[in-house]
């Protein structure tokens, strides 16, 4: 293992990364016939140090050329990685990771093993972050062509004695989807330091004076050095009264806190959840003749903050709580307080005791569920069953 010990904090999956395939369907089931693991490895190394050997499996129908190359990695703000591959980098990755093979084949079920060696570091203080990548390909007889695959295992190395990383908050976005919609708060925390660290913490909001209102979990977020990662969080408030909202971020690295600044924002109109809400004002008929059809009609107010359009049905009960008939029932598009009318028409009933329900959605959500009893009268008096 060299002068050191070898530190894996990290091995993650065991199919590798995908970087980009060639003629279409075919070069995907080339990469899914091919088995690559560990995927990542996170160490602390010296020159000379020999890395976790990387297991290849040829899991498909046919033989496989692998080629293995290294070149180096980065990351946007939003963590997708970007690959590094150029005579440059190709040149750079050989120094720095020495493999112990270039080029194998792989027969249908067959496996086989790379050695990866820590090469010459001069230059590197603290993180170095190479690629290994695995160029796949195999013969297409049908056309004359080679389908040409290429994945990626992904280092996260640093130099032994290396400096701690130097994380800071560099920005904090705040948006509003909508008035009444979710809030959007989005941290950014750049690496000003000569290795990788890993991040984690919460984003807090609270008022003016001091009450937190919610406190957003960051789950571990790992970032180079010279890179920034932007993590997106999202909070929906039922209510954010008028006034001043402070936010501060409490992250830190290797349980070291953060740099951080103070950020807020004002809330300038009331703000209401957004909702779909329906309330039943009133509901006819309570009685109907026995074994006529018989009109209803219903008005439903949009107590709620958003328009809707209702859709629904009218089910009718008897005493037993058996379905004995079902309407189908709908509305016009009704803007926030205003209201609207149902109406169906009612089957013939035989004398008794019924239940109707209601039941209104709109675009699947429900806006109300309402029950009555309507009585079937027979002549005069009421019939029981």
């Amino acid at each position: 293992m060299g002068r050191s010990k070898l530190l894996l904090m990290l091995l993650l999956a065991n199919l590798l990364t995908v970087l980009f395939l060639t003629n279409g369907a075919f070069g995907e089931e080339l990469v899914r016939g091919v088995v690559v693991s560990p995927a990542r490895v996170v160490a602390t190394v010296a020159q000379g140090d020999q890395l976790p050997p990387i297991r290849v499996l040829n899991g498909g129908e046919e033989p496989l050329e692998i080629s293995v190359y290294v070149g180096r990695g980065e990351h946007r703000w939003d963590g997708s990685p970007v690959y590094l591959d150029s005579p440059a980098e190709r040149l750079w990755g050989a120094s720095c990771l020495k493999l112990d093979k270039d080029r194998f084949i792989l027969g249908p079920g067959e496996e086989d093993t790379v050695l990866a060696v820590v090469g010459y570091l001069n230059g590197i203080e603290g993180g170095f972050y190479p690629v290994i990548f695995f160029e796949v390909k195999s013969p297409n007889q049908f056309q004359g062509t080679t389908t040409i695959s290429r994945l990626a295992v992904i280092t996260l190395l640093q130099l032994v004695d290396s400096p701690p990383a130097d994380l800071v908050v560099t920005g904090l976005d705040i948006q509003q989807t909508e008035p009444g919609g979710r809030v959007g708060l989005f941290p950014i925390v750049s690496n000003l330091g000569k290795v990788h660290g890993s991040f984690s913490g919460y984003i807090e909001v609270a008022e003016e004076n001091g009450t937190v209102m919610t406190r957003l979990p960051v789950q571990p977020v790992t970032v180079l050095p010279g890179c920034s990662r932007r993590v997106p969080l999202w909070w929906q408030p039922e209510e954010l009264p008028i006034g001043t909202y402070q936010v501060s971020a409490h992250l830190a690295v290797d349980g070291q806190p953060i740099r951080a600044g103070q950020w807020a924002f004002r809330v300038v109109e009331p703000y209401q959840l957004a909702t779909i809400r329906g309330d039943l004002v009133s509901w006819q008929p309570e009685q109907v003749t026995a074994y006529q059809p018989a009109g209803f009609t219903a008005i439903v107010h949009n107590s709620g903050t958003q328009a809707w359009r209702a859709t629904g049905e009218l089910m009718i009960l008897d005493a037993a709580g058996d379905a004995c008939a079902s309407v189908a029932v709908e509305s016009d598009m009704v803007p926030p307080g205003g209201s609207c009318q149902v109406a169906g028409l009612l089957p013939p009933l035989h004398p008794g005791r019924y239940t109707m329900r209601m039941s209104l959605v709109s675009d699947g959500v429900a806006l109300l569920d309402a029950e009555r009893t309507l009585e079937v009268l027979a002549g005069d008096a009421v019939a029981s069953r």
